[in-house]
């Protein structure tokens, strides 16, 4: 039995974390100079990879790892970097390459990180709304097309497209293919979209301000107009095909891919921040009643946050290679292998954000601070909650999917469990609602009435998909017992009307958890190996007082003389404070 978080190979990068490219920066570095340092980062950590296309396109498990490497919590940013290079840029245009030997130097120079690749999808006024999207790829009589942005609210949102770092830039641009007038449906082309020092003709990028706590990644607004292309730019055919919704999801196959990669990121945020939460917390004190100092782990209120962190990481590690597994399956239903994606990404976020939320609060004034890594992470993951599908816009299309008996995800291994028995006693609930109102899934009583149960629904979902690979795996039965107490105190009162599980008894099933999980502290901090990448100088003392050191220092000899009429004698010894310090 494991007795906290599943074990994965060997880290490829707790060198590369030690090295100097993955020190804490300067303060004093310029924007630019920051974003440069992050596209370093993330052409090291691809390099010490070294992927292959296989890798990408199979879903092999170094794929995974990447998605799961505890680096990325040192840099948000070069992690943003990488998925879009190889999930949705490189597994985009691998199939094609495979058929297509023209492609191959592109895809090799992609693998290696020799370019930066970006996606080019969502558009101003089309994130949820990409089927609908306005960028148009004109096929012309030469057999070359015209890319072209036609309106303010068609040019491509987010990836970065501006020329920085003396890094060529080539990007996967999807395109509504015009024929004779016809709309074919979307398509990916391959465009270049500079050479590093300044766009390609008729291509135009504006960069956005940073985003609000996260490490820098130059996100822009990209306009095409009147771009020509050779006939070799497009990726797949000129036909129409028979299903034009159909067509959309088999080109942006990717992002589902990323919606359950990006997902497993939250994993490590919280492996590094119940980390740097736990270890600060052994060592911060305050006087005791005895008049000793006592470490403020020993308030309950401290251990809560961390220990529902610590179940919850070891919990979703075991959920994440499970819903891996049966993601690969060639034999699952497209529509259930999104479901699954969905799934776990709601409850990844969820018990991500409300963590990292608790965590940074409980170490008070320093849990505001980027250098932590807390606070930094939350707002990274903020990011991921909208990236490749936002979560309740994926639970609310899943759900009604469910209620209207298109499809079914995976059932339960046990229906005897609480969260089994939650689970299928919200979809109950939910079903006689529809039930009741007598219409469609687009309705305004469907509007009003269900949709707002949704993403509690599949939330419900995955808290039971989590539980069941985490009994498959044999996590630590302590933190089992408390990852089910908190997901039963997330809807306390739907126990307590339908399962007559009172406040007090929820209130014991947790106490009596934390209990028996208190004493391995220090074990579970260590299973999560994150100690390699914790660079927060709350977690140890030395590590505070190199911090200090190196803050700016300021001293000085002015005169105190605010009160009229008052004087201080100052005798100054031969060698002075300032002198000393």
């Amino acid at each position: 039995m494991s007795t906290s978080f599943n074990s994965q190979t060997a880290p490829i990068t707790t060198t590369l974390a030690a090295s100097p490219l993955f020190k804490r920066a300067s303060p004093a570095l310029s924007l630019d100079e920051r974003t440069e340092l992050t596209y370093q980062r993330a052409r090291a950590i691809a390099r010490a990879y070294a992927l292959t296309p296989q890798d990408v396109v199979f879903l092999r498990p170094k794929f995974w790892q990447l998605h799961t490497d505890q680096i990325a919590p040192m840099d948000g940013a070069a992690t943003t970097l990488l998925t879009i290079q190889y999930n949705l840029a490189a597994g985009t245009l691998a199939p094609f390459a495979f058929k297509r030997p023209e492609l191959q130097p592109l895809l090799k120079r992609i693998m290696d990180f020799d370019v930066s690749a970006q996606f080019l999808l969502s558009e101003v006024g089309h994130g949820l709304d990409s089927p609908n999207l306005e960028t148009t790829a004109t096929l012309l009589p030469s057999g070359e097309f015209d890319l072209h942005t036609p309106n303010p609210s068609a040019a491509k949102w987010m990836p970065p497209t501006a020329p920085k770092g003396n890094m060529p830039r080539v990007a996967i641009v999807i395109a509504r293919l015009m024929v004779n007038g016809e709309n074919r449906g979307v398509r990916p082309f391959v465009v270049a979209l500079g050479d590093g020092k300044q766009m390609a003709k008729g291509i135009a990028a504006k960069v956005l301000p940073q985003r609000a706590g996260s490490k820098p990644v130059d996100h822009a607004i990209t306009y095409f107009d009147h771009v020509r292309l050779p006939a070799a730019a497009l990726l797949g055919s000129l036909e129409k095909p028979a299903d034009l919704r159909q067509n959309f999801l088999s080109v942006i196959w990717r992002v589902g891919v990323g919606s359950l990669a990006l997902s497993t990121l939250s994993i490590t945020a919280m492996k590094a921040s119940v980390y740097v939460a736990g270890r600060y917390s052994l060592r911060r004190t305050v006087t005791g009643a005895n008049g000793a100092p006592m470490p403020i782990i020993a308030f309950r209120t401290q251990q809560l946050p961390i220990f529902h962190t610590l179940a919850q990481a070891a919990v979703l590690d075991a959920y994440s290679k499970d819903a891996a597994g049966q993601f690969v399956n060639p034999d699952l239903d497209p529509r259930v292998r999104h479901g699954i994606a969905a799934t776990l990404k709601a409850v990844m976020l969820q018990h991500c954000q409300s963590s990292l939320y608790s965590l940074a609060e409980r170490c008070g004034a320093q849990g505001l601070f980027e250098h932590n890594q807390i606070i930094e992470s939350q707002l990274e993951m903020r990011g991921v909650a909208i990236a490749e599908g936002d979560v309740l816009a994926l639970c609310i299309r899943l759900a009604s999917e469910l209620l209207i008996g298109r499809y079914e995800m995976p059932a339960a291994a046990d229906p005897t469990s609480l969260l089994a028995r939650h689970e299928a006693g919200l979809f109950d609930e939910a079903r006689q609602v529809v039930a009741n109102l007598g219409a469609g899934h687009r309705s305004e009583g469907f509007n009003r009435l269900v949709l707002p149960l949704c993403q509690p629904l599949i939330e419900a979902i995955g808290h039971r998909m989590a539980y069941d690979a985490a009994v498959k795996a044999k996590i630590n039965p302590d933190l089992l017992a408390l990852y089910v107490a908190g997901v039963v105190k997330h809807d306390s009162s739907w126990y307590v009307e339908h399962l007559a599980l009172g406040r007090r008894a929820q209130q014991e099933m947790e106490d009596r958890a934390l209990t028996a999980a208190l004493p391995k502290l220090e074990e579970f901090l260590e299973a999560t190996n994150a100690r390699p990448y914790c660079i927060a100088p709350i977690v140890s003392d030395d590590a505070w007082e190199r911090f200090v050191d190196n803050l700016p220092h300021f001293g000085g000899e002015a005169p105190q003389d605010l009160i009229p009429g008052a004087r201080i004698n100052v005798t100054v010894p031969a060698e002075s404070t300032a002198a000393r310090l």
